[in-house]
């Protein structure tokens, strides 16, 4: 090679790199402009743009690498911030992994990135070239957001944006008008990012470098046709077999015979040997792009080698196995570096080019290296779960507020592991070309699950059995309802077979329990029990306990034969039914009364006058509405007013369905 004609293909190189930046500089603006002009519309005048005015070093044809040259070194920068190779343990996987109570954070940019991205349409664009140019630069857009975004918040970027990046590069894939070099900075950023906050991947090892490169050692020279460019071989490394890149590279031979003729034809010679460099490059390049296409072990060595490092190996393996490139060159403008500089370029862009392509029916091998990673992430998070779970499930509950832990401990480890399952379905969606991406392993769950079930059965009797215990601050109970009380905890024994048996013994102590308290609690006949209620209050006025009231809800009546006038209603601590009205509907400020409203069947075997006695000793407000010219109409009327009054009491709606359930409540008429 002309150490001439290498110097200035480096510097069109860098030209062309200069007009890349200054393209996305401009696209910057551009997307500065108009989140500044949304956020004014929005009244946020003190709102700051993540993508900011200043310039965006961002090169598309070198991110990814650091030159050594210093003129390539004063002109690029890194896209991909050293940053995100710091692990933060306090972060979790945030970029790439989303945990269930995880909430992504939005910002300006990033609903505007979204939005874009979702809403490309590659219909409403003119020929290929245009959709090509659409695509590529809503990509460098997403490569400029987040080095906008700052090392502190570039993974909140990454987060906001991410199923709107992945379904655009799945969207446009098939189309291949992508530059496959900006899918592959795209990807690596998100990789790199799921490695920095993933102790899972923290322990993977790549091959280096060497074992991808392979020395040509026949073949004709570099002027030669494409059928002994660089291309493919086995290698053998740590019980591996890859696939080496086979470079092949000739030291130039000086002739005067072509010297002549090349005079004869009138062409230039300097021309003429930049032009055989400039193809050779094209050509390495384009073999380079073909042995990575697909190539996940390559992958791997981008993604956990520091991208300048990653050259400066590369150009030492060729320095040292190309010693003519050491030699030559040394007298003239840009010398050694020159050379090694473009022919690692070429490699190295090469590569990435082919890292981004896809390789259907799959992505592009950044893509798969993408969704292998969080696979493994997402199996790790559902392992961990499971054991997790798996310790809850063998813990013994001894009450029911242990129970009530236990199941929500249970149900939310499930709700989290659901919400990884899904998010392992959709990746396998938008990291395939096709619907079809590896198999999920899901960790059976069969024995948490079975105790999950056992639990929420349990929690069910224990409420039931607590609603009975309440029964213990009553004094006496009524045969009848005393056997149904026990009927119903005899049912709930019955429920056991479908509880665990780790759960059986705190479900049988329970009910135990309640069984001993019932069965201490005094009989009396119902009809008795139901006189009782009525006529004891009846000397009560209000101050006794068992009309303490907590709460009164006020109803209006009006007959039309009398003013209108108010009852008020209550529950005491025995869920019966607690009147406070005037003595006398005519005399109201003759002082109310609180009594103890009878339950209907109290009046079911009386006449007419056993009926007025009874409701004599109430507020006159209840017999101006209950009592009627016969005993079946006033039973009726009686029971018509109870339900009223008692449904205004919340604490008593229970109590309305279990009478009805047992027909105390019927509206009898004659």
């Amino acid at each position: 090679m002309d150490s001439f004609a290498v110097a200035k293909k480096l510097e069109e190189e860098l030209k062309k790199r200069d007009a890349l930046i200054e393209r996305l500089h401009v696209e910057n603006e551009k997307l500065f402009d108009k989140l500044t002009e949304k956020a004014s519309r929005a009244g946020s005048p003190q709102l700051s743009s993540p993508l900011s005015s200043g310039s965006v070093n961002v090169q598309p044809q070198n991110m990814g690498r650091n030159d050594t040259s210093n003129t390539a070194r004063a002109r690029s920068v890194d896209v991909l911030p050293s940053s995100l190779m710091v692990t933060d343990k306090n972060d979790g996987t945030v970029a790439l992994i989303k945990s269930a109570s995880e909430k992504v954070k939005t910002t300006p940019a990033g609903e505007y990135l979204t939005a874009a991205l979702n809403d490309f349409n590659p219909d409403q664009y003119e020929g290929l070239a245009a959709i090509s140019d659409g695509a590529n630069k809503l990509l460098m857009l997403v490569l400029a957001a987040v080095i906008k975004a700052g090392a502190s918040r570039e993974h909140e970027i990454l987060a906001e944006i991410r199923d709107a990046v992945f379904s655009f590069i799945r969207k446009m894939e098939p189309k291949r008008v992508m530059d496959t070099m900006l899918v592959s900075r795209v990807r690596i950023l998100y990789i790199r990012s799921l490695l920095a906050r993933s102790p899972e991947l923290q322990s993977i090892k790549v091959l280096p470098v060497e074992c991808f490169l392979e020395k040509s050692n026949t073949g004709p020279s570099r002027s030669s046709s494409r059928a002994s460019s660089p291309g493919r071989s086995s290698v053998q490394y740590a019980d591996e077999q890859i696939q080496g890149f086979k470079v092949n590279l000739k030291p130039e031979k000086k002739s005067k015979f072509s010297s002549v003729v090349l005079k004869i034809r009138g062409i230039d010679e300097e021309t003429w040997r930049q032009q055989v460099t400039g193809g050779k490059l094209r050509e390495i390049s384009g073999e380079a792009k073909t042995f990575a296409i697909g190539n996940k072990a390559l992958a791997a060595l981008f993604v956990h080698t520091p991208a300048g490092e990653l050259q400066r190996q590369l150009r030492s393996w060729l320095a040292e196995k190309f010693d003519f490139l050491s030699v030559m060159g040394n007298e003239a403008l840009g010398g050694t570096t020159g050379q090694l500089e473009l022919i690692s370029t070429a490699i190295m862009d090469g590569w990435m080019a082919g890292l981004g392509s896809a390789l259907p029916p799959q992505t592009d091998a950044l893509g798969q290296l993408l969704f292998e990673y969080s696979k493994r992430v997402y199996t790790s998070q559902l392992q961990h779960l499971k054991d997790i779970a798996g310790t809850l499930a063998t813990e013994e509950a001894e009450d029911a507020a242990q129970v009530i832990k236990l199941r929500s401990a249970l149900e939310s480890v499930d709700h989290k592991r659901r919400k990884i399952l899904q998010q392992m379905r959709s990746d396998v969606a938008l990291l395939t070309l096709e619907n079809r991406g590896s198999s999920i392993q899901n960790p059976s769950t069969a024995a948490e699950d079975a105790r999950l079930a056992s639990l929420i059965s349990l929690d069910r009797i224990l409420k039931q059995v607590q609603d009975i215990t309440k029964l213990s601050t009553v004094i006496t109970i009524e045969k009848s309802k005393k056997r149904t009380v026990l009927g119903s905890l005899d049912k709930l024994a019955e429920q056991m077979p479908s509880l665990l048996e780790i759960d059986h013994e705190c479900a049988q102590r329970y009910i135990a329990d309640a069984r001993r308290m019932v069965e201490s609690i005094p009989e009396e006949d119902d009809h008795l029990q139901n006189l009782s209620h009525s006529r004891k209050p009846s000397t009560d006025t209000g101050s006794g306990s068992g009309t303490d009231v907590a709460q009164w809800n006020v109803l209006q009546f009006n007959t039309g034969n009398t003013s209108p006038f108010i009852i008020k209603c209550g529950a005491n601590s025995n869920s019966e039914l607690i009147i406070k009205a005037e003595a006398r509907v005519q005399e109201p400020k003759g002082g109310e009364i609180v009594r103890v409203a009878p339950r209907p069947s109290i009046l079911e075997n009386m006449n007419l006058e056993e009926m007025k006695h009874v409701f004599a000793e109430l507020p006159e407000a209840l017999s101006l509405l209950a009592l009627a010219r016969t005993p079946d109409g006033t039973r009726a009327r009686y029971s018509r007013l109870y339900r009223t009054l008692a449904l205004k009491v919340p604490s008593l709606r229970d109590l309305i369905t279990e009478l009805e359930k047992g027909g105390a409540l019927k509206d009898m008429r004659t």
